[in-house]
Parts: C-alpha cells; sequence; structure tokens
C-alpha cells in the first residue's frame, strides 16, 4: 500500500514525533493502519535506542521540585547541549520530577515505576530517545525530606532554561520558627553560595574522614624533606588542614557576598537581627556531566560514529 495520505502522515508524526520518511514507511508496512504503525515505530525506535545506549551522556539537564514532604533533585544526561532546548526532552525531565516527588525512591526503584497507566520510567526513556535520536540516561536522583512546619527549603538553578531546570542545581534545607519573606531570601542566598562554592559537606562532623585524612598525608609528604623539626611540621599540617575544612565545608566557608564572613557567622547575624533561630540541616548540589568521563573522539572519528549508526 504506497498511497499515504499526507493528513495520515501528519496525524503519526504529531502522535509519534517521528521523521516524514519513518511515518510514511510505517504506514506502508501496515497498510494504512495508525495504531498498528505507532507499534512499529515504537519497535523500531527501541531497537535504535538499544544501540545509541552505548554513547556516552554528559551534557542535559538537571532539575528540582518540591512537595510539602519531600524536595528533589535529578540529572537526566544527552550526548550533546542542543538536546537541553528540547521541548520534549525538557517535558520529559518535568514529568519525571513530578513522578518521582511521590516517595522516596531509589534510582533502581524508579525507572521501573509507572511512567503512565501502561508504561514505566525506562520504556517511557526509551521512547524519547527513539524520538530525539539521542542517547539518554537518567542518571541519579536524590531527597531532602522535609518532617516539621519548621523545616524550610530553598533552592537555585544556575543556567536555567526553566523555573526548576538549568545546568547545575542545589537544594537546601533549613529549620527556624521564622516563616518571613527574609528566611526564604536567605535559604535561596545558601543556595546560590553553594552552587557557586561547591562545599563537600556541611561542616567538619559531616566531611568524609578518608578524604580528609588523605589531604594530611598530601600535606605531610609535601613537607617531609623540607628539614624542619617534627613538631613544627605536625602544626603546619595542622594549620592547612585546618585552612582545607574552611574551604569545602559550608558552615566554614567565606560568605560569596561578603568573603569576610564565613557562612555559619552571616546566619548568625541573621538570628540576632531576626530574633529567631534559623539553621542549615542538609543540601544537595548537582553539577551537570560531573565526574562523567567523556570520550576524546576526534572530530573524524565522531562523523564516522554517526554515519556507522545510519547503517
Amino acid at each position: 500500500m504506497s498511497n499515504i495520505s499526507s493528513e495520515k502522515i501528519k496525524s503519526l508524526r504529531e502522535k509519534t514525533g517521528a521523521g516524514i520518511m519513518d511515518c510514511k514507511n510505517a504506514l506502508v508496512e501496515n497498510n494504512g493502519e495508525i495504531e498498528n504503525a505507532i507499534d512499529w515505530l515504537r519497535k523500531k525506535g527501541v531497537a535504535k535506542a538499544d544501540k545509541k545506549s552505548s554513547r556516552i551522556a554528559a551534557q542535559g539537564l538537571v532539575g528540582v521540585a518540591t512537595s510539602n514532604q519531600l524536595s528533589c533533585i535529578i540529572e537526566v544526561n544527552s550526548e550533546t547541549d542542543f538536546v537541553s532546548k528540547n521541548q520534549d526532552f525538557q517535558n520529559f525531565i518535568e514529568r519525571l520530577l513530578q513522578l518521582a516527588i511521590k516517595k522516596q525512591y531509589i534510582l533502581e526503584e524508579f525507572l521501573l515505576s509507572d511512567f503512565e497507566e501502561t508504561t514505566n520510567v525506562n520504556d517511557a526513556l526509551k521512547n524519547i530517545i527513539a524520538k530525539i535520536g539521542e542517547n539518554i540516561v537518567i542518571r541519579r536522583l536524590s531527597y531532602i525530606s522535609i518532617n516539621s512546619e519548621k523545616s524550610k527549603i530553598g533552592f537555585y538553578i544556575h543556567n536555567k532554561v526553566s523555573e526548576n531546570l538549568g545546568k547545575i542545581a542545589c537544594l537546601v534545607k533549613g529549620t527556624s520558627d521564622n516563616t518571613d519573606k527574609n528566611t526564604a531570601d536567605l535559604l535561596k542566598k545558601i543556595a546560590m553560595h553553594v552552587a557557586a562554592s561547591k562545599p563537600l559537606a556541611l561542616n567538619e562532623q559531616n566531611l568524609d574522614k578518608h578524604t580528609l585524612n588523605r589531604e594530611k598525608q598530601i600535606f605531610l609528604e609535601q613537607l617531609s624533606n623540607s628539614g624542619k623539626p617534627k613538631d613544627i611540621v605536625e602544626k603546619i599540617v595542622d594549620g592547612k588542614v585546618k585552612k582545607f575544612i574552611s574551604e569545602i565545608t559550608l558552615l566554614n566557608q567565606n560568605w560569596i557576598l561578603e568573603p569576610s564572613m564565613s557562612v555559619s557567622k552571616v546566619i548568625s547575624e541573621f538570628n540576632n537581627e531576626n530574633s529567631c533561630n534559623f539553621e542549615i540541616l542538609d543540601y544537595k548540589l548537582f553539577i551537570l556531566g560531573e565526574g562523567i568521563e567523556t570520550d576524546a573522539k576526534d572530530f573524524k572519528e565522531e562523523v564516522a560514529s554517526q554515519l556507522a549508526d545510519t547503517k
């Protein structure tokens, strides 16, 4: 059946987002039956998705969502930055956030959860891969629970493409008996500080001991041939460790808006000025592509790889 109307092709494109020739071929293969053509395209799309899944995805978007009980932060990767501007891609992440905020999932559980009545998140992921034509990965998600009326959440999105999607996302949880605008403003500013300063922990108590010991050993090694007495070396190392802690723990960092003050000092002054007991309890920071090793292909290799995928 080669006489396929343009109306049917248009209808199939609207339903699937597939290309014109793919839609025409699907309708030809299925005698003009749109529902069968949709299934045919999905099967073809899934095959393409599986082939693309080996390609490195380090671009994309991070995003946040909040409810009365939970705040969620998610990272979804694509192969190119161009896809981050795609409305279908953005809508997909928004839908993921709507689902993720319903309960506190681990990633593996979330991928198997319902996306729609007959589709789980993994299936929906394969469909969006087929539609957009790039490998897409739901890389990670994390939560902050809101477990009391005094708990407050602030967030910040850097390089945002929408109100809650961008390249860097930060959630900050505080607690206070003060619910006015000043508290919300401070939370937003602290979230901005975290996005810019990238602390590794809230305070020294939350700092990974392995990280601390590793830095201490590096400092000791640097001074091993200095010729200084052991007690002097230990004092120098202690000073370096304290400086390291102040640089990587949120409450000890220099406040980005006033570097002469620490974050903890800013909070203390805020409490004095507003007669409240505000404190930071937790934060989550997602930086797009952080820790992903990209493949250093040259241009010739990249073109050859893309041509191979079209066969």
